[in-house]
């Protein structure tokens, strides 16, 4: 009889322990996910604070007052300057922004390769 009493207090004891061992490595798990995750974040947060002042310090071959001397060199060949400039100015102002975007992403890829 007192066997069975120390064998289902020796089964409860085991059952504890493993109930804490379980809890242990789930915590132990779930650190470790916070850690690789914050440490991802601030990853991406610096490559993109990287990329913005790589940008913003690497000048472009076109813009708008470049798109505008085009245009009205276009323009005044086909005999309106002006609404040459204008449509110049709007194609160079979009061009700007495509090469700053193809930039951005250079510097950003480039970062996070690394």
């Amino acid at each position: 009889m007192h066997d069975s009493i120390d064998d289902d207090a020796e089964t409860e004891e085991r059952s504890s322990r493993m109930k804490k061992f379980q809890l242990a490595i789930a915590i132990l798990l779930f650190a470790v996910g916070v850690v690789a995750a914050s440490a991802q974040t601030s990853k991406v947060e610096s490559c993109e604070a990287y990329a913005r002042n790589a940008v913003a310090s690497t000048p472009t071959s076109t813009g708008p007052m470049r798109g505008a001397a085009r245009g009205a060199v276009v323009g005044g060949i086909f005999g309106n300057a002006g609404a040459g400039a204008a449509s110049g100015a709007l194609v160079g102002t979009a061009r700007r922004a495509g090469q700053k975007s193809r930039s951005y992403q250079y510097y950003y890829d480039s970062c996070m390769s690394r």
